[in-house]
Protein backbone atom coordinates (compact mmCIF):
# COMPACT_ATOMS: atom_id res chain seq x y z
CA UNK A 1 0.00 0.00 0.00
CA UNK A 2 2.82 2.63 0.92
CA UNK A 3 4.09 1.60 -2.78
CA UNK A 4 0.97 2.35 -4.01
CA UNK A 5 0.57 5.15 -2.30
CA UNK A 6 3.59 7.07 -3.20
CA UNK A 7 3.10 6.11 -6.97
CA UNK A 8 -0.62 5.63 -7.85
CA UNK A 9 -0.65 9.21 -10.26
CA UNK A 10 2.67 7.79 -11.84
CA UNK A 11 1.03 4.49 -12.71
CA UNK A 12 -1.77 6.72 -14.25
CA UNK A 13 0.77 8.42 -16.26
CA UNK A 14 2.11 4.69 -17.44
CA UNK A 15 -1.49 3.55 -18.26
CA UNK A 16 -2.33 6.91 -20.33
CA UNK A 17 0.65 6.67 -22.59
CA UNK A 18 -0.13 2.68 -22.68
CA UNK A 19 -3.85 2.94 -23.66
CA UNK A 20 -2.60 6.09 -26.51
CA UNK A 21 -0.77 3.63 -27.68
CA UNK A 22 -3.19 0.95 -27.85
CA UNK A 23 -5.98 3.25 -29.03
CA UNK A 24 -3.52 4.34 -32.34
CA UNK A 25 -2.83 0.64 -33.17
CA UNK A 26 -6.37 -0.51 -32.91
CA UNK A 27 -7.91 2.95 -33.54
CA UNK A 28 -9.89 0.93 -36.96
CA UNK A 29 -11.09 -1.75 -35.03
CA UNK A 30 -13.12 0.26 -32.66
CA UNK A 31 -16.49 2.30 -33.61
CA UNK A 32 -15.50 6.28 -33.74
CA UNK A 33 -17.30 6.35 -30.18
CA UNK A 34 -15.81 3.80 -28.67
CA UNK A 35 -12.43 5.26 -29.96
CA UNK A 36 -12.78 8.70 -28.20
CA UNK A 37 -13.91 6.86 -25.34
CA UNK A 38 -10.91 4.67 -24.88
CA UNK A 39 -8.88 8.15 -25.76
CA UNK A 40 -10.58 9.83 -23.25
CA UNK A 41 -9.49 7.27 -20.58
CA UNK A 42 -5.93 8.21 -21.96
CA UNK A 43 -6.48 11.53 -21.44
CA UNK A 44 -7.98 11.46 -18.15
CA UNK A 45 -4.63 9.06 -17.01
CA UNK A 46 -2.30 12.00 -17.75
CA UNK A 47 -4.30 14.95 -16.65
CA UNK A 48 -3.98 13.38 -13.04
CA UNK A 49 -0.12 12.58 -14.23
CA UNK A 50 0.04 16.62 -14.98
CA UNK A 51 -1.62 17.42 -11.84
CA UNK A 52 0.66 15.62 -9.54
CA UNK A 53 4.10 14.77 -10.83
CA UNK A 54 4.81 17.09 -14.09
CA UNK A 55 4.71 19.70 -13.34
CA UNK A 56 2.55 18.35 -10.13
CA UNK A 57 1.78 20.74 -7.33
CA UNK A 58 -2.07 20.20 -6.77
CA UNK A 59 -2.00 19.07 -3.36
CA UNK A 60 -0.90 21.96 -1.73
CA UNK A 61 -2.78 24.41 -4.11
CA UNK A 62 -5.93 22.12 -2.82
CA UNK A 63 -5.23 22.33 0.62
CA UNK A 64 -4.09 26.22 0.33
CA UNK A 65 -6.33 27.53 -1.95
CA UNK A 66 -8.63 25.56 -3.46
CA UNK A 67 -10.27 23.09 -1.45
CA UNK A 68 -9.70 24.90 1.89
CA UNK A 69 -8.13 28.45 1.86
CA UNK A 70 -4.50 28.33 4.28
CA UNK A 71 -5.27 24.75 5.87
CA UNK A 72 -3.73 23.97 9.31
CA UNK A 73 -2.15 21.31 7.88
CA UNK A 74 -1.51 21.59 4.16
CA UNK A 75 0.45 18.27 3.47
CA UNK A 76 -2.68 15.77 4.45
CA UNK A 77 -5.84 17.97 4.95
CA UNK A 78 -8.47 18.04 3.51
CA UNK A 79 -6.70 16.32 0.62
CA UNK A 80 -4.32 13.67 1.46
CA UNK A 81 -2.89 11.03 -0.73
CA UNK A 82 -5.61 7.98 0.47
CA UNK A 83 -8.41 10.45 -0.93
CA UNK A 84 -6.72 11.35 -4.06
CA UNK A 85 -6.17 8.13 -5.07
CA UNK A 86 -9.77 6.80 -4.46
CA UNK A 87 -10.74 10.18 -6.18
CA UNK A 88 -9.37 9.80 -9.28
CA UNK A 89 -9.03 6.26 -9.96
CA UNK A 90 -12.91 5.46 -9.13
CA UNK A 91 -13.75 8.82 -10.63
CA UNK A 92 -11.82 6.87 -13.87
CA UNK A 93 -13.70 3.76 -13.34
CA UNK A 94 -16.78 5.44 -12.90
CA UNK A 95 -17.22 7.92 -15.31
CA UNK A 96 -14.89 6.85 -18.25
CA UNK A 97 -14.85 3.00 -18.28
CA UNK A 98 -18.48 2.30 -19.31
CA UNK A 99 -18.49 4.33 -22.40
CA UNK A 100 -15.53 2.15 -23.27
CA UNK A 101 -18.05 -0.74 -22.60
CA UNK A 102 -20.33 0.60 -23.87
CA UNK A 103 -20.30 3.41 -26.31
CA UNK A 104 -23.52 3.88 -27.93
CA UNK A 105 -25.06 4.87 -24.32
CA UNK A 106 -24.87 8.42 -25.07
CA UNK A 107 -26.24 9.36 -22.37
CA UNK A 108 -23.31 7.65 -19.99
CA UNK A 109 -20.45 9.22 -22.80
CA UNK A 110 -21.94 12.59 -22.28
CA UNK A 111 -20.62 12.21 -18.73
CA UNK A 112 -17.24 11.72 -18.76
CA UNK A 113 -17.23 13.94 -22.32
CA UNK A 114 -18.93 17.05 -20.28
CA UNK A 115 -16.63 16.32 -17.38
CA UNK A 116 -13.27 16.72 -19.30
CA UNK A 117 -14.70 19.28 -21.55
CA UNK A 118 -16.64 21.39 -19.94
CA UNK A 119 -16.44 21.62 -15.47
CA UNK A 120 -12.23 20.34 -16.42
CA UNK A 121 -12.21 23.68 -18.70
CA UNK A 122 -13.83 25.78 -16.43
CA UNK A 123 -12.12 25.10 -13.65
CA UNK A 124 -8.39 24.80 -15.31
CA UNK A 125 -9.04 27.28 -17.79
CA UNK A 126 -10.70 29.95 -15.90
CA UNK A 127 -10.97 29.40 -12.18
CA UNK A 128 -7.68 28.20 -11.11
CA UNK A 129 -5.95 30.66 -13.01
CA UNK A 130 -7.88 33.15 -11.78
CA UNK A 131 -6.79 32.14 -8.21
CA UNK A 132 -3.16 31.65 -9.25
CA UNK A 133 -3.27 34.80 -11.53
CA UNK A 134 -1.37 33.40 -14.41
CA UNK A 135 -2.31 31.67 -17.55
CA UNK A 136 -1.55 27.96 -16.46
CA UNK A 137 -2.26 25.52 -14.01
CA UNK A 138 -1.07 21.64 -13.60
CA UNK A 139 -3.82 19.97 -15.54
CA UNK A 140 -4.55 22.38 -17.80
CA UNK A 141 -2.57 21.21 -20.86
CA UNK A 142 -4.64 17.65 -20.75
CA UNK A 143 -7.89 19.52 -20.73
CA UNK A 144 -6.84 22.16 -23.91
CA UNK A 145 -5.23 19.49 -25.86
CA UNK A 146 -7.31 15.94 -25.06
CA UNK A 147 -10.58 16.46 -23.42
CA UNK A 148 -12.12 19.74 -25.53
CA UNK A 149 -11.15 17.93 -28.80
CA UNK A 150 -12.25 14.99 -28.01
CA UNK A 151 -15.84 16.55 -26.68
CA UNK A 152 -15.82 18.57 -29.96
CA UNK A 153 -15.33 15.71 -31.95
CA UNK A 154 -17.55 13.29 -30.06
CA UNK A 155 -20.22 16.40 -29.62
CA UNK A 156 -20.58 17.09 -33.43
CA UNK A 157 -20.69 12.93 -34.21
CA UNK A 158 -23.51 12.92 -32.70
CA UNK A 159 -25.97 15.74 -33.54
CA UNK A 160 -25.28 15.64 -37.01
CA UNK A 161 -26.21 11.59 -36.99
CA UNK A 162 -29.57 12.54 -34.81
CA UNK A 163 -27.84 10.20 -31.51
CA UNK A 164 -28.86 12.31 -28.97
CA UNK A 165 -31.53 13.54 -26.99
CA UNK A 166 -32.67 15.74 -24.67
CA UNK A 167 -33.02 13.08 -22.03
CA UNK A 168 -28.94 11.56 -23.30
CA UNK A 169 -28.06 15.51 -21.84
CA UNK A 170 -29.97 15.33 -18.79
CA UNK A 171 -29.01 12.11 -17.81
CA UNK A 172 -25.46 12.79 -18.81
CA UNK A 173 -25.46 16.08 -16.95
CA UNK A 174 -27.25 14.78 -14.22
CA UNK A 175 -24.47 11.49 -13.62
CA UNK A 176 -21.84 13.61 -14.04
CA UNK A 177 -22.69 15.81 -11.10
CA UNK A 178 -24.58 12.97 -8.65
CA UNK A 179 -20.77 11.38 -9.07
CA UNK A 180 -19.02 14.70 -7.94
CA UNK A 181 -21.41 15.27 -4.94
CA UNK A 182 -22.10 12.42 -3.45
CA UNK A 183 -19.07 10.27 -5.05
CA UNK A 184 -16.57 12.36 -3.98
CA UNK A 185 -17.59 15.22 -2.23
CA UNK A 186 -19.57 13.35 0.45
CA UNK A 187 -18.32 9.46 0.04
CA UNK A 188 -14.60 9.85 -0.51
CA UNK A 189 -13.77 12.86 0.95
CA UNK A 190 -15.50 12.95 4.33
CA UNK A 191 -14.55 9.09 4.62
CA UNK A 192 -10.77 9.95 4.66
CA UNK A 193 -10.63 14.25 5.69
CA UNK A 194 -9.01 13.63 8.49
CA UNK A 195 -6.38 16.60 10.12
CA UNK A 196 -4.28 14.15 11.50
CA UNK A 197 -4.77 11.73 8.61
CA UNK A 198 -1.59 9.32 8.05
CA UNK A 199 -1.76 9.68 4.50
CA UNK A 200 0.38 12.93 3.76
CA UNK A 201 2.10 14.29 0.66
CA UNK A 202 5.53 14.11 0.71
CA UNK A 203 7.74 17.37 0.91
CA UNK A 204 8.69 16.71 -2.70
CA UNK A 205 4.85 16.49 -3.87
CA UNK A 206 3.85 19.98 -1.94
CA UNK A 207 7.06 21.64 -3.65
CA UNK A 208 5.91 21.05 -6.80
CA UNK A 209 3.30 23.84 -6.48
CA UNK A 210 4.80 27.25 -7.75
CA UNK A 211 3.00 29.79 -5.57
CA UNK A 212 1.26 32.42 -7.09
CA UNK A 213 2.59 35.92 -7.47
CA UNK A 214 1.29 38.53 -4.95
Amino acid sequence: MKFLLKNWYNINGIVGVIVLFITIIFWKDMSLLQGLAVLNFAVINLHVFEEFRLPGGFPKFANTMFAMKNSPAPDRYPLNRMSALMTNWLSAIVLYVPPIIWPNAIWFGLAPILFGGVAQLIMHGIYNNILLKRFYNAGLAAVLLGHVPIMIVYVHYIVINDMVTIWDWVLGTLIMIVWYIVGVRIIISKTFEDINSPYAFSKDEMNRFKEPRK
